[in-house]
This record gives structure tokens, sequence and C-alpha cells, in this order.
């Protein structure tokens, strides 16, 4: 007689494997996380693990997948709603990534230091990759709106909506690196506005908006996050 097989057991053991990968990567880096640091942190056997998932690069491409889906419905919303104009629903959408982040404030402070290393450059190079498949559809749908109704001046909306993604990626590195390397006598919006202002201009360029547009991010709540406590110092 074939087992039967609890569907939802199953799925929360399998949660319980994410979270702890998650919690190691964060920790301590990918490259340096093993399958057997992950047994030990959710108290199981390796047998129990290869039946989830076949290799520790298995279990990172779920992570991902699962974070991606997250902010795909989290954004989702937005790309589907009508009820304003596209660059309305492009600010939106612009407010809504910044507000995923600002939620996750402490975590994300905490994981700078550890997620800029090189032992998560395969963790950045996967996040980036599954994120923009999640994300460009979206912001390709406002973008198409956007030529629809004649305010935004673009050859193809996919592709568009590809390089905004990258210019948003780019900005948050730039934003980190600040982070990391900011001086602490420096007023953070000293550091913060001209990198704001630099990456708000391009965006506007590319989509042949008018200067003063869009706002990426409030940079006030921004500076908060540079001068507020810091998780990340020794």
């Amino acid at each position: 007689m074939a087992r039967t097989i609890d569907a939802a057991a199953h799925a929360a053991r399998r949660e319980e494997f994410l979270d702890a990968a998650q919690l190691l990567i964060e920790s301590q880096g990918y490259a340096r996380m093993s399958v057997q640091d992950v047994l030990a942190e959710v108290g199981t056997s390796k047998g129990a693990f290869y039946h989830y998932f076949d290799s520790k690069q298995a279990l990172l491409q779920a992570l991902v997948e699962r974070n991606a889906d997250l902010l795909q419905a989290h954004l989702a919303p937005i790309a589907d709603a009508h009820e304003r104009s596209a660059l309305d629903d492009l600010q939106r959408f612009f407010a809504a990534l910044a507000g995923w982040k600002t939620q996750r404030r402490d975590l994300l402070t905490a994981l700078l230091k550890v997620w800029y290393s090189d032992d998560n450059a395969v963790v950045r190079h996967k996040t980036r990759s599954v994120i923009s498949a999640r994300v460009v559809p979206l912001l390709a749908a406002i973008v198409g709106r956007g030529l629809a109704e004649g305010i935004i001046t673009a050859r193809d909306p996919h592709q568009t909506a590809r390089v905004l993604l990258s210019l948003v990626n780019d900005l948050n590195d730039a934003l980190g690196e600040l982070f990391l390397a900011r001086d602490p006598h420096t007023p953070s919006a000293v550091l913060i506005e001209p990198a704001v202002a630099a990456y708000t201009d391009a965006l506007e360029r590319v989509l042949g908006l008018p200067s003063g547009s869009l706002r990426l991010v409030d940079v006030v709540t921004l500076a908060a996050w540079f001068d507020g406590d810091d998780p990340v110092k020794e």
C-alpha cells in the first residue's frame, strides 16, 4: 500500500529547512554554510534533508524563489491596478519597493556586511536573477500603460523595465556601500542625497519624464537608517 503524505506537514517541514538556511546565510554566508549546518539547525538527519532537496544548491534556489514570491505578491496589486495613472502607479511601485526594505530595516542593516562579502556572491547573483524574473513583468505592465497614456516615451516596456530595475539595484548597492563606509561625524543626508538624486534623474531620463516626476526613496527616512543604532558595528 502506497504511503500517504500529509501535504501540510510536508510543506511545514520544508519551510523549516528554508528558515534554517536563511538564518545561516544571514549569519555566516552561503559559502560557509554546509548541509550539516542546516541539519543541526533543524535537528534532523541527512536523509530527511534529501527528501526535500537534492543539494545545497537546490536549497538555495528554493529559498531565493520563496523570497521572490513574497516580493512579487507585495508588488503585484500595484501593477494590476488601473484606477490611477501609470505615473502614479509607477511612484507607488517604487514606494512599495522601499517600504519592503523599511519593514525589514533591522534585518537588512545587520546583513549588510555578510551580504556584500564574497561568501554570498552566489546568493546575490541568484537573488537578482530570480527577482528580476518576477518584478520586471510587473514593472513592464506599468511602463506599457504609461506608453499608451503618452506620459512615458520608451522603445519597449519589457526592456525598459529591465533597465529601471538594474538602476534600482545599483542604487541599493551604492547606498549599501555608503552605509558600510559612513563617517559618524558626517550627516547622512550629505552622502545620501547626491546618490538618490543621480539615480532618480537617470530613471526619469530612461522613461522620458520631466525632472521631478519621480521620488525613489524618502531621503529623511533613509537617513534615519544611517543615523540610528548600528546593528553591524562591532
